[in-house]
């Protein structure tokens, strides 16, 4: 596996060195949007890696029960699929990556709390919340954080990194792909342990409960930070960009009154701890009912907006605050549309989004039977658009 690894390095440099006009003209498409600067359009990107499964699944027909499990698999597909979607969709990508990350993601994080999680098959692992494991208040009071490195499958998680780094730890960049943010995502994390149901009663029943709740569950994120930083020997500053912003996919089942009592204060104490000169709320869901709170934080993106949010009310309010928003072409549309309806469904994001710049236009996680044209449609529509609607400044 070593031999074939190394295949596809050499491959995705060679890549990286003969198509290097075009990485570095997405580059400056990247950079001229976040820095709300003129250029031809928007830059374009696709979301079939990893968790869409449009290659794992859909092309290369792997089982990924046993891609969860195998760290050499796992790092063979991971650049195979980037390879192959470089040559074949004409995106706007900054170079093929060449490092190789462990799949852990969020569900090792909420393994480490007891969370029941499901392995199929032949899909990816994920979190039932049906079953929580704080199911009653005095199993709050009674958690203490355990020993992140011992608990739920982080010792798999472990097995698998070094491994990998034993493998081509000499050739490339190994790490752990740690889900969706480092410390922990407080909300999300705190649904999984409490319940939908119960979080939110207790919200209105017994707010002394929640923060108890949260503060542990802050405890617990700063524990898990504390791991990964350990275990791939980084400083902090290396975990992530300094700039970056907190992100916890709280999916629109809080109101707004809940996310500033519950929510906005931790957000704000973490910031400041770790370090976040910018950072938000965001979500995958419609954010419409939050732009108010998201307006307020210290943002300077919306890194998710699904396209089915109100728009122009986004652009109308962010433009002029220089926040740049990436909008998610969503999903179900691009798996059931004809290419005809997506071309329409770029032309009317980008009337609106183009002009003033400070954007970017992606898919959503696309569904692993999206057809191939629907993806070839929505690249050379919102090329197409793009360069039209971004001479209207």
């Amino acid at each position: 596996m070593r031999e074939k690894i190394l295949k596809l390095l050499d491959e995705a440099g060679k890549l990286n060195r003969v198509y290097r006009d075009r990485i570095e003209e997405s580059r400056n498409r990247y950079e001229a949007a976040m820095n709300f600067k003129e250029h031809d359009r928007p830059p374009v990107d696709i979301w079939v890696h990893g968790m869409s499964g449009w290659y794992l699944q859909g092309r290369y027909g792997l089982n990924m029960a046993e891609y969860f499990r195998n760290p050499e698999v796992q790092a063979y597909y991971q650049l195979r699929e980037r390879i192959d979607s470089f040559k074949e969709f004409d995106y706007d990508s900054t170079g093929i990556w060449t490092g190789l990350s462990i799949t852990g993601g969020v569900v090792a994080q909420a393994s480490v709390i007891g969370a029941k999680i499901v392995f199929p098959e032949n899909d990816w692992p994920w979190i039932d919340t049906r079953y929580y494991p704080f199911d009653t208040p005095e199993k709050i009071d009674d958690f203490q954080v355990p020993e992140i490195a011992k608990s739920g499958i982080m010792p798999q998680i472990i097995e698998r990194y070094e491994k990998l780094k034993r493998l081509v730890g000499d050739l490339t960049y190994v790490t752990v792909d740690a889900g969706d943010s480092i410390p922990v995502c407080i909300l999300q994390m705190a649904v999984y342990a409490r319940g939908y149901e119960n979080l939110v009663r207790d919200m209105y029943t017994d707010p002394s409960l929640v923060h108890k709740l949260m503060r542990k569950i802050c405890l617990l994120g700063e524990a898990i930070h504390n791991f990964y930083r350990d275990l791939l020997e980084c400083e902090l500053s290396q975990l992530w960009n300094p700039n970056e912003l907190y992100y916890d996919n709280f999916l629109g089942h809080f109101s707004p009154s809940l996310i500033r009592k519950y929510v906005l204060p931790y957000y704000h104490e973490w910031a400041q701890k770790y370090g976040f000169r910018h950072w938000t709320v965001s979500s995958q869901c419609v954010l419409d009912p939050f732009i108010e709170i998201i307006a307020e934080t210290p943002a300077d993106r919306i890194p998710y907006l699904t396209g089915f949010s109100n728009l122009k009310l986004f652009k109308e309010t962010f433009l002029p605050k220089k926040v740049w928003i990436k909008v998610a072409y969503e999903a179900n549309l691009m798996l059931t549309q004809t290419p005809a309806e997506v071309e329409r469904e770029c032309k009317r994001i980008m009337e609106i989004m183009a002009p003033g710049g400070g954007f970017v236009m992606g898919t959503a996680c696309l569904d692993w039977k999206t057809p191939k044209e629907n993806i070839h449609a929505f690249i050379n529509a919102s090329k197409k658009y793009g360069k039209i609607f971004s001479s209207h400044l």
